[in-house]
């Protein structure tokens, strides 16, 4: 019995692959690991099969090499059908011919792809959309984010798309530009291939759990229409839908819609579209807040004129009033001045009367008092007789003195008359209502002379007669407020 080399072995294998599979297949599956080769301008990829409503794993795979020839050959043929957009990409399912080989060095088989069918990518990819959207619709979530209110000052956003691509550069020159002062915070994440959808939902969680994040914003720059295959993704859209933010979509396709712009809050067509969406806003505020502010202007100033106005009015009524009022004030108090200086010089009178009697009085009684001692002093002793005038003395030292008091307190009482009578003037000044009328007062009577106090005393179309500072202003009630 012979014994194979191990390459012996593989040849043997692929000539029995050939004997078996003639002609070239038609295989279908899903690409995964997707890698072109810019030197030598192959394609390598798998070929997996999954099981129904697995969404990770697989059951089958195959490797493919889409070889530079077949493959320029393929896009050529793409552009003179007019979908040169087609574009191959990871996750999405194709149908492709391909011869099967076995690569001998490695012991492998693989599929030689010679083209694919775009219309059944196509299909396919429009197949899996409708599931997304049926089991979106389903769980209620396709207007679930859309129910978020939108941030009327939506200055606050988070970003999710690959810092410094086209996109970027795009969407942040817009909000620059507009003069606002936006604060991004940027995510940044691979917007195609393999890496697209764990990304974008690590964004969509890491973002939504800031406070400082007002909207979420998801951009990518335009591209073929397959690229758009990761935003139909059913994870991802419904990270989308279930975010705590309104979600902003501007992954740049003008024909196509992802299913990830169906659940967003706000669907925008381009990267610049979005930040324009967001500028609008901020625009919309600003005219509002500018025209609040002039009709705040424009009622401060119809309230400042019409006030004035009330002001002029009960000014001038308060000055014929007050006029009235000082005059009769006037008279009043010279009454009362002349009645309080009559009854002060009575009561002086009287009390110097008193004071006179009380000291001729007491000098009568005195003089009286001494005659008669005299007479008794004829028997007396010389010592007797001194002693009676060193008492006489003493008296006469207590007459003067009681004759200074008295003096004293008519002067009090006379001083005291005249303070009172420089109070009752201090009064008088301070109740002018001259002064108050030249300080812009007023005041208002009705047709009797009475002041006006109270709206409600007076009817529409009565006289009323407004006092100023200098004349007054007679006028016809037409209308009035409590």
């Amino acid at each position: 019995m012979s014994c194979l080399s191990v390459r012996q072995l593989n040849e043997l294998a692929r000539e029995a692959l050939g004997a078996c599979f003639h002609d070239e297949v038609w295989v279908q599956g899903e690409i995964h690991g997707l890698k072109a080769h810019a030197k030598s301008g192959h394609v390598y990829f798998d070929l997996v099969e999954k099981a129904p409503g697995m969404d990770e794993g697989y059951v089958a795979k195959v490797g493919c090499a889409f070889f530079r020839g077949s493959f320029v050959k393929w896009r050529q043929a793409l552009k003179i059908l007019g979908m040169q957009d087609f574009e191959l990409a990871p996750g999405i399912e194709v149908r492709l011919k391909a011869r099967i080989d076995l690569f001998v060095r490695e012991g492998r088989y693989q599929l030689i792809v010679s083209e694919i069918d775009p219309a059944y990518t196509f299909g396919a990819i429009a197949r899996k959309r409708e599931q997304t959207v049926r089991a979106l619709e389903a769980a209620g979530l396709l207007e679930k984010n859309k129910a978020l209110q939108m941030p009327r000052i939506p200055r606050n956003v988070g970003l999710i798309t690959s810092g410094g691509s086209a996109a970027f550069n795009d969407f942040m020159r817009i909000l620059t530009d507009s003069g606002y002062s936006f604060s991004v915070t940027l995510f940044d994440a691979h917007m195609q291939g393999e890496n697209t959808v764990p990304e974008v939902l690590a964004g969509i969680e890491a973002l939504q759990r800031r406070p400082d994040v007002d909207v979420i914003v998801i951009i990518r720059g335009g591209g073929a229409r397959t690229d758009l295959f990761s935003f139909d993704d059913l994870s991802l859209c419904r990270a989308v839908a279930w975010c705590a933010r309104p979600v902003i979509t501007g992954i740049g396709h003008e024909i196509d819609v992802s299913v990830a712009d169906l659940v967003a809050h706000t669907c925008c067509v381009t990267p610049t579209d979005a930040a324009g969406f967001l500028v609008g806003r901020m625009d919309e505020v600003w005219a509002y807040l500018n025209q609040a502010s002039r009709d705040i202007s424009h009622r401060s100033r119809e309230a400042l004129q019409s006030a004035g106005e009330r002001l002029r009015a009960v000014s001038s009524g308060l000055g014929h009033a007050a006029q009235r009022w000082m005059v009769s004030a006037l008279s009043n108090l010279k009454e009362h001045a002349f009645h309080l200086h009559t009854a002060l010089s009575r009561d002086l009178a009287r009390r110097e009367q008193m004071l006179a009697a009380a000291a001729s009085h007491l000098a009568h009684s005195s003089r009286a008092a001494v005659e008669r001692r005299l007479q008794a002093l004829d028997g007396l002793p010389k010592i007797a007789i001194q002693d009676t005038l060193a008492r006489f003395s003493l008296l006469r030292a207590d007459l003067a003195r009681k004759q200074q008091v008295l003096g004293d307190h008519a002067g009090t009482i006379i001083i005291r008359g005249q303070d009172r009578m420089e109070h009752l003037g201090s009064l008088f000044a301070a109740m002018d209502p001259s002064r108050t009328l030249h300080r812009g007062y007023s005041i208002t009577m009705d047709s009797q002379g009475r002041p006006v106090m109270d709206a409600a005393v007076v009817r529409k179309g009565a006289s009323i007669t407004t006092v100023l500072a200098r004349g007054r202003i007679v006028s016809i009630v037409k209308d009035k407020e409590q």
